[in-house]
């Protein structure tokens, strides 16, 4: 094989190489860990994810109240883990950017034979293996590095608070799922009192046809309206079913069903003062996550726009290269230092395409900030007028329901006393739907509040329990009874 070349450089020299690329190692290493607080995050824990899927978290309680509805943990929801998945995408991508400004580090090496021209040095070496370490860094750039992470930087910004206003969003949802269950329960609870009312008169009818008191057309339009009602009932046990069923599914735990709901009192939302529109709109613009995760964007795009304007400045790199032969060579060196220029002259229209691209995405961005500020003014106008008719004639509307049923329900009861009447009537059943019409309109006017709160960035128990904390009434709870 021939002449082996010593292994060990001259000492003193491999000496002050070692030193250098150890000091170089060290700074670059230094350089390359990522900034303080570049971890940190007030978000919540990312969703458990299994083989198979998401991982469920405990199942809702089988007496679920409404301060317990208002802290259910969302991390694993479906909606809430897609929008977790596009900011973990987005910070992976703001990770790429950072990199290609950090140090590169790359080891290479080869293992060939060769047969040596007869002008070589070394003729006798057949051995021409190589192995080397390089360092590089890129020193300046004019700019353009910096404009890249700052896009990335403001991109990651803004899916954080999409993130952020998607949570809220389904908390919204939850909070219509749970209002849905509680309706659907007093609709049901109305109904089978209708039906056994027009039951009873549907059997006395038929017994006094027996006597020759009625006619069987009148038997005919007794049992049509006991079928309209028993039919319209069983639709509404089967929409109890339903509605908890997409209560459990929006609260991302589907394995049980929550039997028992208990409503919440929210008569005080009545007694509310209403912001003033213009007031609203004033807070809603500053503080609604959506916009602001626009406005991020938009902050993105023109970092965006600068980078790719700078894109054929030059740029200047340091790059040192340690490299050990196996075979002699005029232009092998075995340690090399410099500091490098990159100027590009024509990148074959790469500049222009990419300044397009940033100007369409800053338009688009714009577009939607614009679109997104007409629907917030759009939107809190239309909160605030509901409100109000909500909090005066829907209230008068409900006082009036009640006020009729209960009077209904004492002049009844005193026929029924007096023997001037066989039962109560459609008392008991108009005191059941004066109720549900409380609860819908109590329960639309929590709505409003609820999606005003989500626009002006608001926790919702704050907006509808108030500072004490609680607004669980006293009430029988609603139970899903087991169908006769």
């Amino acid at each position: 094989m021939g002449k082996r070349r010593d292994l060990v450089p001259n000492p003193p020299a491999g000496r002050k190489r070692a030193a250098a690329l150890t000091a170089l190692a060290a700074g670059l290493l230094v350089a390359a860990l990522p900034p303080a607080g570049w971890a940190a995050d007030d978000l919540p824990p990312p969703p458990a994810v299994g083989e198979a899927g998401l991982v469920s978290p405990e199942p809702l309680p089988d007496a679920l109240t409404f301060e317990q509805l208002l802290q259910l943990p969302l991390a694993n929801q479906y909606g809430v883990v897609a929008a977790r998945a596009r900011y973990e995408r987005q910070r992976a991508e703001e990770q790429l950017v950072r990199s290609s400004n950090r140090p590169q580090v790359t080891l290479d090496g080869r293992l060939r034979y060769v047969e040596p021209g007869e002008l070589a040095v070394e003729n006798d070496q057949h051995d021409d293996h190589r192995a080397g370490l390089s360092l590089r860094q890129k020193l300046f750039d004019f700019g353009r590095q910096q404009d890249r992470e700052s896009a990335a930087e403001a991109r990651l910004a803004g899916e954080r608070l999409a993130l952020l206003d998607e949570q809220q969003r389904q908390r919204l949802a939850l909070l219509r799922a749970y209002f849905d269950v509680l309706l659907a329960d007093q609709r049901y609870q109305a109904l089978n009192e209708r039906m056994a009312i027009l039951f009873i008169r549907y059997d006395r009818a038929r017994d006094r046809r027996e006597l020759g008191q009625t006619s069987d057309y009148d038997i005919a339009v007794f049992e049509r309206d006991y079928q309209d009602v028993m039919l319209e009932r069983a639709r509404a046990d089967a929409e109890r079913r339903l509605t908890r069923r997409h209560l459990a599914e929006v609260a991302g735990r589907p394995d049980q069903l929550p039997r028992e709901l208990e409503p919440p009192d929210l008569d005080r939302l009545f007694e509310r003062e209403v912001p003033a529109i213009g007031d609203l709109i004033e807070t809603a613009l500053a503080e609604d996550l959506a916009l602001n995760g626009l406005r991020r964007l938009h902050e993105g795009s023109r970092s965006e726009l600068a980078a790719a304007r700078s894109g054929n400045l030059p740029s200047v790199h340091g790059e040192i290269n340690a490299d050990y032969y196996t075979r002699e060579g005029a232009t092998r060196d075995p340690f090399r230092a410099g500091v490098y220029l990159e100027f590009p002259l024509f990148r074959g229209g790469a500049r222009n395409a990419e300044i397009a691209a940033a100007q369409a995405e800053r338009m688009e961005v714009v577009a939607r900030m614009a679109e997104r500020e007409a629907d917030i003014r759009r939107y809190a106008t239309e909160l605030v007028e509901m409100i109000r008719v909500q909090q005066s004639v829907g209230r008068q509307r409900i006082d009036a329901l009640d006020t009729y049923a209960e009077l209904n329900f004492m002049r009844n009861q005193t026929l029924y006393q007096m023997e001037k009447a066989a039962d109560l009537g459609d008392a008991m059943a108009e005191m059941s739907m004066a109720k549900f019409e409380r609860m819908q309109t109590t329960y639309a006017l929590a709505m409003r509040w609820a999606e005003l709160a989500l626009l002006t960035d608001q926790s919702l128990e704050a907006v509808l329990l108030g500072e004490a904390g609680t607004a669980l009434g006293g009430g029988d709870q609603n139970t899903m009874e087991e169908t006769s």
